[in-house]
């Protein structure tokens, strides 16, 4: 059975290279993705993939389809422009499909492994279970493509030129000459899904050559990010606040969490106690902490035991 791991790791190179998938074929890549490890990069044959159909899609024909389209056109284009040089690459080699199985047997080329494979270069991390939950082409695309932006310069402004970026995620049609349609079906759609799904969200601004929109900057925030960001704000409103609403908000933030009458008491007289109660009530607050128990989670940062006493602290 399919072991999937939490995160992808995918090289650099791909991540910033030109791939002409579809939603579905795309997800069959990102399971590989998820399976290949760097050792498969020496190998001399192909790799097959056993794939539980229901990570893909349940329905016979949407298969069928997509694996008509992906035999045919899901490759993978290498280029150094500088250099004059490119290689394309076939992607998949075979494919199968049971359903009595539920089972979607896919053969990865050999030719294209060393170029999947190795990471030793660089590579970009994303969540699998996020990147298969996206449900647009250029969702997809541009999640790949923020995740390898959002540690430069702690995510400050990245920019592409708006015909590299077109070209990356495949959006070449004519019709998206037109920078307003770009727009309108291709950036806000992708901007929406993925500030909706993912652990990212971004803002964009335009920048003209004349009357032609000939670039792009993108101002990525991670959830990370987000919640320091917010984390910092509430600590300034309690700075700014007298004693006396202090101690309201301290009362109110307390009625939040499970603890027994004997652990508020202890809490609200020991100051120590209430500065890291507040440390941590706020962590959660901004998102930076998500305990599945909250109460159980500040118990343990308060030293509560069991019985409702405070563990001492040992020495060094």
């Amino acid at each position: 059975m399919m072991k999937l791991k939490h995160y992808n790791r995918q090289p650099n190179g791909v991540v910033m290279t030109r791939q002409n998938f579809s939603l579905l074929e795309k997800r069959v890549f990102y399971i590989v993705m998820n399976q290949i490890s760097e050792a498969d990069a020496e190998m001399k044959q192909n790799k097959y993939f056993k794939i539980p159909a229901k990570l893909i899609t349940n329905n016979y024909r949407q298969i069928l389809a997509m694996t008509q389209s992906l035999m045919r056109n899901c490759q993978i284009w290498l280029r150094n422009d500088e250099e004059q040089e490119f290689s394309a690459y076939n992607v998949f080699s075979s494919a199968k499909y049971s359903a009595k199985e539920a089972i979607f047997e896919i053969g990865v080329s050999y030719e294209v492994l060393p170029h999947i494979a190795k990471i030793k270069s660089g590579y970009t991390e994303y969540e699998l279970a996020i990147a298969l939950s996206l449900n647009k082409t250029y969702s997809q695309r541009l999640y790949e493509i923020l995740s390898r932006w959002k540690n430069f310069n702690g995510g400050s402004w990245s920019e592409i030129a708006v015909d590299e970026l077109r070209e990356l995620i495949s959006a070449t049609e004519d019709t998206y000459d037109d920078f307003g349609q770009f727009k309108r079906r291709v950036l806000d759609p992708s901007q929406e899904e993925i500030s909706a799904k993912t652990d990212l969200t971004f803002t964009y601004k335009i920048h003209k050559t004349g009357r032609k929109v000939t670039h792009i900057t993108f101002l990525i925030v991670t959830q990370e990010s987000k919640a320091l960001e917010e984390l910092q704000e509430i600590r300034e409103e309690l700075g700014k606040m007298s004693m006396d609403d202090r101690w309201k908000y301290f009362q109110e933030r307390m009625q939040a969490y499970d603890f027994t009458k004997s652990q508020r008491n202890k809490i609200i007289q020991e100051e120590e106690l209430a500065n890291r109660f507040i440390n941590a009530d706020i962590e959660i607050q901004a998102g930076k902490r998500s305990p599945t128990n909250p109460t159980a989670y500040i118990a343990v940062i308060l030293g509560f035991n069991e019985s409702g006493k405070v563990k001492k602290a040992k020495n060094g």
